[in-house]
């Protein structure tokens, strides 16, 4: 399939120029004469690149290039100007705008090779870069997915995955920039180890409902099938891993799930394994398990304080943890305190992933939703399943454009992305309060579990979760703020 170029050139030599370039590169060149046609181009062909010539500031395609270079269906598209003249004050002002390239007199067509060659790499990259970014996020969906099959089997784990992500990806951070385990953690490592976590109980879609969902103690021949969810959930991972040859994520996965019940002294399930014979990946599982198994509330407990749950797995250093990480833990309060009130259950109740967002849009409280997310298939996925329960929304691509429309719309929620191109969360929702706007702004994020409640409000942001989005949890945050706000 060839390359699309528009092309709007007055000059017959430049015309010729680029004819023999279309040749030489097995080009698709559309040559436009006027802004209609060039607009009707530009909407109807996804181009590889723009080249336009402007020879002076008076040149209605010179406006018409500023507003290429602003337009969000456009803006990332390479604009090669030809200024086919000698006025170097003109050259000057073009120089300071928003474009890849200028070429002006003498323009030869050697260069004009050139920039095509290297605007066809550029785009070459961009689309590499966007496929792996797509197909990162479609295995984070996937992910999230399958770990819901477990989720959904058992209504008291919240947002316990999130939360138990959270605890491994810090205490795994502090021990390398401790400088333990230095073969076993880097950042590449940790982020296989933080996407892991979700499938750690993936085995108990095996465990009957009879076993799984009883509400009294466990007899102990039903808890020694408990425990086989841990030899399922490995057998299940590798059995796909032995289609997908060296992939890292999918070893800790299937780590994590057999062995984050193993104890440090051996004396764990399912292989009874000791010391440094259980995989990092299950040690760190094992304290993040247990922590947040202690200080959440259950039908048949109330859940621990930081304090009392610390307690306890101090107590267990050696025995049932790694002491290393008991050790790192310490150093890690405030971190486990903020990831607790950022992911905190708020509601143990439905299985309905959308219920109380339906509510919320039946009783009129939520209409309007601007989605900010430089990701295109997070984007459109958290669009597509906003408009399904009837809530119109509008998306933005980065943090300017998500301004723009803040500024002059009127939504009641706005989600927005931390880490975007151009301006991140933290800018825009700061800007947004300036204007004095009163929309409820949630953060999105892939795993920020450093910030606290308190640094967000800071900047008017009323809570943040965790990607893939649970919108039962936004609803959540997003009732907690029209509370404050009419108290």
């Amino acid at each position: 399939m060839k390359d699309n170029m528009i092309t709007r050139v007055t000059s017959s030599h430049l015309k010729d120029i680029l004819m023999d370039v279309e040749l030489d590169y097995n080009l698709n060149q559309l040559f436009v004469n006027n802004i209609e046609e060039f607009v009707h181009a530009l909407t109807h062909v996804k181009p590889m690149m723009v080249v336009i010539e402007i020879n002076d500031r008076e040149d209605a395609f010179y406006k018409l290039m500023r507003i290429i270079k602003k337009s969000v269906l456009t803006k990332g598209v390479p604009l090669l100007v030809l200024a086919n003249t000698d006025d170097d004050d003109f050259i000057d002002v073009l120089a300071r705008e928003n474009i890849e390239a200028i070429l002006y007199k003498p323009i030869k067509k050697s260069v004009i090779d050139l920039y095509i060659r290297n605007f066809s790499k550029m785009m070459q990259v961009q689309n590499d870069l966007q496929l792996i970014q797509d197909l990162k996020t479609v295995q984070t969906v996937m992910i999230s997915g399958l770990a819901s099959l477990a989720e959904y089997r058992d209504p008291e784990t919240g947002e316990h995955i999130k939360r138990t992500q959270n605890y491994v990806k810090a205490l795994a951070v502090t021990l390398m920039r401790k400088g333990h385990y230095k073969d076993q953690l880097s950042m590449e490592k940790i982020e296989s180890m933080y996407m892991s976590v979700p499938l750690h109980d993936i085995g108990k879609v095996g465990i009957s409902d009879q076993i799984l969902l009883k509400p009294e103690r466990l007899t102990a021949e039903e808890f020694q099938i408990m425990k086989t969810h841990a030899k399922i959930g490995y057998d299940t991972i590798v059995s796909v891993g032995n289609k997908l040859k060296n992939n890292a994520f999918l070893e800790y996965a299937a780590d994590v799930a057999y062995t984050h019940h193993e104890r440090f002294d051996g004396t764990g399930y399912p292989r009874g394994l000791k010391g440094q014979e259980i995989p990092l990946i299950g040690r760190l599982m094992a304290v993040a398990d247990v922590y947040d198994a202690l200080t959440s509330k259950r039908v048949y407990k109330d859940a621990m304080s930081h304090e009392e749950a610390v307690a306890i797995i101090q107590a267990e250093s050696g025995k049932h943890f790694d002491p290393i990480i008991v050790n790192c833990m310490m150093t890690l309060e405030s971190t486990f305190r903020n990831i607790v009130q950022t992911y905190r259950d708020y509601d143990q109740g439905s299985k309905d992933k959308y219920k109380f967002l339906k509510d919320l849009v039946v009783s009129q409280d939520l209409n309007r939703v601007l989605v900010v997310e430089d990701s295109r298939i997070v984007r459109e996925i958290t669009r597509n399943q906003l408009e399904a329960l009837g809530v119109l929304v509008e998306v933005a691509s980065d943090g300017v454009d998500g301004y723009d429309k803040a500024k002059t719309g009127d939504y009641d929620l706005v989600l927005l992305d931390i880490e975007m191109p151009r301006m991140n969360g933290y800018t825009m929702a700061k800007k947004i309060r300036d204007l004095g706007k009163d929309c409820v702004l949630i953060a999105m994020t892939a795993a920020d579990y450093s910030v606290t409640l308190e640094e967000l409000r800071a900047y008017g942001i009323e809570g943040m979760v965790l990607k893939p989005i649970d919108f039962n949890r936004i609803a959540g945050i997003y009732k907690e703020a029209l509370r404050s706000q009419s108290s």
